[in-house]
């Protein structure tokens, strides 16, 4: 029994070091051009992480609304788009340069999701080889390299979507259906994407139906486990569900485009062979395009052929073969999810258990000395390969990616570029123009005129955006140009000789906004654009806009922490239990 411990220690050091390697292969070229590839999603994320850090130098622990960043509109993408995980960012921020803590967050995300997709395939594969070799797949798969360039918030959901599959497995099909893990893992999830807790959510569905079928329900204990899941999985996500009750809900806020983008589709022929192509994009990469073409020749394991079934569909999914648009037009709600390309996150989780269970089989029937240089050669594979995709598309020694330059607009904000480069001196200028996706994200409706959408270049052109991005007050229905002081979830500013006059002020309103006027807490109405409007009573005004949490939000946070406290004494439970065997 020792000899076993040790063993299995010894394999999980072993693939600790492996991870560690590829971490700093993925991290270090990257770090050490001191620069930054701003596109994709990356100024919103990072004008996010940008207003966390202004609010904890403030001793300020909660971000609900922007004030430093987002041209000061008092937009609150931050209680509507999960923020939790960009703390870590923030927090970095005080030690290190922009560049470096960056750069260092980006490390621990990969690190982790290494290590998760290892720990949960080894627990279904029995394997610490296979567990390897699957964790590498997953995590150095095309699609996670992409939108670790700037789309965060799937990025890090990535991390703790093996935890969602294998909780839905324990649960629904093994035996002693345990039901812990999924509600943990769902929640870590929330906290990421909402979307990709939702696309959780239609595989867990699916996982539930086969389950169904396979007759794992005839015993009450596992329907009792459900039960409990889902009301540890409630308890967790009350903290997010909390902003969408008290100040979505019923309020009129525009959220992201709930269409899917056809443009984005690719063709089938084109999907497979991008995966060829040996650089990051919406592909799965060669070796897990060979394991969908072939994965159905190797096994006769049902339980593997239905992960093969799984990982193939969902990544035909994602092609031109799926009816997307007449899916659409039956079923109008799927459109939420945007861009079906999305599905890559699952379906190469999937495909990399098939592969690692091919490739892994094999070294196993090696002898131990060669099965340690089979081990070794993936390591070296796994440390070039990452190397390999940058050199395909090496923004570093892009010349053109050098110099900032943007389209001036006749005033306020400048236009965005649709890419470009910074270092730690010019950090600075990613927060000076606006952002090139979701800057108006979680605006009241009435600012957009009863539409939305995500790029800037469409934003800027909304007269209502427009007026309130470039803080633009209306005075008695006059245009006046205000400044604004940013201060943690909340906006000063100043007027003079307004006694009697209708003020529309140039930030956003929500349910739980306050205005204080001269020191006092005064009733506002929203204005025609979706701001907080008021009649002065004095002819100097001294005001204050800002945010403050809801009841039904501080209950959210209670029942999380609740929650956690009860996880947490889950596992210490479960730890003195295994240190008394």
């Amino acid at each position: 029994m020792k000899k076993i411990e040790k063993y299995k220690y010894r394999s999980d050091l072993v693939a600790i070091f492996i991870f560690l390697v590829v971490t700093f292969t993925m991290t270090y070229p990257l770090w050490h051009s001191h620069q930054l590839f701003i596109a994709n999603d990356w100024s919103f994320h990072v004008s996010r992480v940008e207003e966390i850090y202004d609010n904890l130098k403030d001793g300020h622990l909660f971000t609900y609304i922007a004030t430093h960043t987002f041209q000061k509109t008092g937009v609150a993408n931050f209680l509507f788009y999960p923020t939790i995980f960009l703390y870590p960012w923030a927090l970095l921020r005080f030690i290190f340069s922009p560049v470096t803590a960056f750069y260092g967050w980006y490390a621990l995300i990969n690190f982790c999701t290494l290590v998760i997709a290892y720990l949960c395939a080894k627990k279904v594969s029995n394997s610490s080889i296979k567990a390897i070799l699957a964790s590498l797949l997953y995590t150095l798969m095309p699609y996670h390299m992409f939108v670790g360039t700037g789309v965060f918030g799937e990025f890090v959901a990535m991390t703790f979507i093996p935890m969602v599959i294998l909780g839905g497995y324990e649960l629904f099909f093994a035996d002693d259906h345990r039901w812990q893990l999924l509600a943990i893992g769902l929640a870590l999830v929330s906290y990421c994407h909402i979307l990709s807790t939702l696309l959780c959510i239609e595989i867990l569905s699916i996982l539930f139906i086969i389950s169904l079928f396979a007759k794992k329900w005839s015993n009450i204990d596992r329907i009792k486990a459900l039960l409990k899941s889902v009301v540890l999985t409630i308890s967790l996500v009350a903290m997010m569900v909390g902003p969408f009750v008290s100040d979505y809900i019923g309020q009129k806020i525009s959220s992201t485009d709930s269409e899917i983008n056809f443009n984005m589709i690719l063709k089938l022929k084109d999907f497979i062979f991008s995966s060829f192509s040996g650089s990051y994009g919406q592909n799965l990469g060669f070796v897990l395009v060979i394991a969908l073409l072939t994965g159905y020749i190797y096994f006769n394991n049902r339980f593997v052929i239905t992960v093969w079934l799984l990982g193939s569909t969902l990544a035909l999914v994602t092609t031109d073969f799926f009816p997307w648009e007449k899916l659409q037009n039956i079923v109008p709600a799927l459109g939420v999810i945007q861009f079906p390309y999305r599905y890559l996150s699952h379906a190469g989780l999937f495909l990399a258990l098939i592969a690692s269970e091919a490739i892994g089989s094999s070294i196993l029937k090696l002898e131990k000395r060669k099965q340690l240089v089979a081990m070794v050669a993936v390591l070296v594979v796994a440390a070039v390969y990452p190397l390999s995709v940058l050199h395909t598309r090496d923004w570093r020694t892009d010349s053109s990616l050098d110099t900032i330059s943007v389209k001036v607009q006749q005033s306020g904000p400048q236009g965005t570029p649709v890419a470009y480069k910074v270092n730690n001196q010019t950090y600075s200028e990613i927060f000076s123009h606006g952002v090139l996706y979701g800057e108006a994200d979680y605006f009241p409706k009435q600012s957009w005129g009863g539409n939305s959408a995500a790029y800037y270049g469409i934003v800027i052109n909304n007269p209502k955006l427009r007026s309130i991005i470039d803080s633009y007050a209306y005075i008695d229905g006059q245009k006046t140009k205000i400044s604004k002081k940013s201060g943690p979830n909340k906006l000063e500013m100043s007027l003079n000789d307004v006694k009697g006059k209708k003020i529309n002020l140039p930030v956003v309103a929500y349910r739980n906004t306050y205005l204080q006027v001269n020191g006092k807490n005064v009733n506002y109405q929203k204005s025609s654009r979706g701001t907080v409007q008021f009649t002065s009573q004095s002819k100097k005004v001294n005001i204050v806009v800002g945010f403050k949490p809801s009841m039904i939000m501080i209950i959210g946070y209670i029942v999380s922490s609740l929650g956690w406290l009860f996880v947490l004494l889950m596992l210490i439970r479960s730890l003195r239990s295994k240190i008394k065997q």
